[in-house]
């Protein structure tokens, strides 16, 4: 986990969620707390990846880091309230899962060693999930789990694609993240580039409030409140390709770019009947918590907008 030069602690997430403390603001956005969220009238399955080399270095992009990370986080999410800090659970992800959790949502982790599958029968299968959620994988996906990926958001089902700056390879195999996805949109059974969306193998660091002005994107303008700025600490941008898929878009940009193809800090786009959201930085959904001896920081909360972003793109991946 990356050092972040600026941590501004602001409390754990809660149901309702804090007041922003973002600094700065698109003009055509108006700043406000996020308003009480209901528990989820349709209960949701999210799945997190752990099988990519996930906990590699200092990373600990788990939802609870334990000595190996398991199926089910402990103590079991059936004991949270909406009091439990997100310490709960000692994953760098923690406080996303638990913030889905106190939804209503279920929460899942895919352990090391398991193949990621679609269409089988095995209980960890993706058709029996809503969201996948991958975070800065480190490993090559295999042919297989590259059809099953694809088809799973084809068939309906939500991918959340997180990456990390180039050069970036914490477990030292020749890979990184972006290099990952982009073989994976570039090199498969399936279809060439499905979701539009290729991440540039570059390395910077900075806040933006340069946002799609749009009021009616649900991931911008959600439930959980409204999202006004993304802070990357060493991430990539991505470019979408609107030939290959015609719905892949642009959501937030660097701060002096125009809200064009390149540059890209946030994307999204559909394929099929499924949904995908990418980033290219890990830092935003980091809570600061995880296995001891890891250097870690609390991204989640250091600008109140990160935590709105990755809730609402949950909720929209889930199509809630």
């Amino acid at each position: 986990m990356k050092l972040i030069q600026s941590i501004f602690a602001v409390g754990l997430l809660t149901i309702s969620l804090s007041c922003d403390t973002d600094t700065t603001q698109n003009a055509t956005v108006s700043e406000k707390a996020a308003t009480p969220s209901t528990m989820a009238v349709t209960p949701k399955r999210f799945l997190f990846d752990a099988t990519k080399a996930e906990t590699a270095g200092n990373a600990d992009w788990v939802l609870d880091a334990d000595t190996s990370p398991q199926r089910l986080p402990t103590p079991l999410q059936s004991t949270i309230t909406a009091t439990t800090p997100e310490t709960y659970w000692r994953g760098g992800l923690s406080a996303w899962g638990i913030a889905l959790v106190k939804l209503g949502h279920t929460v899942e982790t895919l352990p090391s060693g398991t193949a990621i599958t679609y269409g089988g029968t095995g209980a960890q299968d993706l058709k029996n999930y809503d969201v996948f959620v991958v975070d800065e994988p480190n490993v090559r996906f295999t042919a297989a789990e590259k059809t099953a990926l694809i088809n799973f958001v084809k068939n309906g089902g939500g991918l959340f694609m997180i990456a990390d700056h180039t050069v970036s390879d914490r477990n030292n195999d020749g890979w990184d993240s972006p290099a990952i996805w982009n073989d994976l949109m570039s090199t498969n059974t399936v279809k060439a580039n499905p979701f539009g969306i290729t991440y540039t193998l570059n390395n910077f660091s900075e806040t933006t409030s340069n946002r799609l002005t749009a009021t009616t994107n649900t991931i911008l303008n959600g439930t959980q409140g409204v999202v006004t700025q993304l802070k990357y600490s060493a991430g990539a941008s991505m470019t979408i390709n609107t030939t290959a898929n015609t719905t892949a878009q642009g959501l937030i940009w660097r701060s002096t770019s125009t809200k064009g193809t390149s540059n890209i800090m946030v994307a999204t786009a559909t394929y099929g009947t499924g949904r995908v959201v990418a980033i290219g930085d890990s830092s935003p959904a980091d809570d600061g918590t995880g296995a001891s001896g890891d250097t870690l920081y609390p991204g989640w909360t250091e600008l109140a907008s990160h935590s709105r972003l990755h809730m609402n793109a949950s909720l929209w991946l889930a199509k809630l």
